[in-house]
């Protein structure tokens, strides 16, 4: 869903939801989406047989550079390291 959509289902405006994300959960919109993915992307590495390049797909990622590229400066550390250990 949009920022409008979830905005004009609650009868708020755009800004206010930017602003109840900020003021809530200190993050705009797309970056709390953006580490809901991530943390679901960790799980998946951690609990399931899922594959390197299964997950970010999973997640919502369209290329598994990308989803990588930010693993790593989400978690400090690659995807594929997780399955090493």
């Amino acid at each position: 869903m949009t920022i409008r959509a979830i905005a004009q289902q609650q009868g708020l405006s755009c800004r206010e939801i930017q602003r109840l994300f900020l003021h809530h959960l200190k993050a705009t919109p797309m970056r709390y989406y953006l580490l809901l993915r991530m943390a679901r992307a960790r799980q998946l590495l951690e609990l399931t047989d899922m594959s390197v390049l299964q997950v970010p797909i999973a997640c919502g990622f369209v290329s598994s550079s990308h989803f990588s590229k930010c693993f790593r400066d989400h978690f400090g550390e690659a995807p594929s390291s997780l399955r090493r250990g």
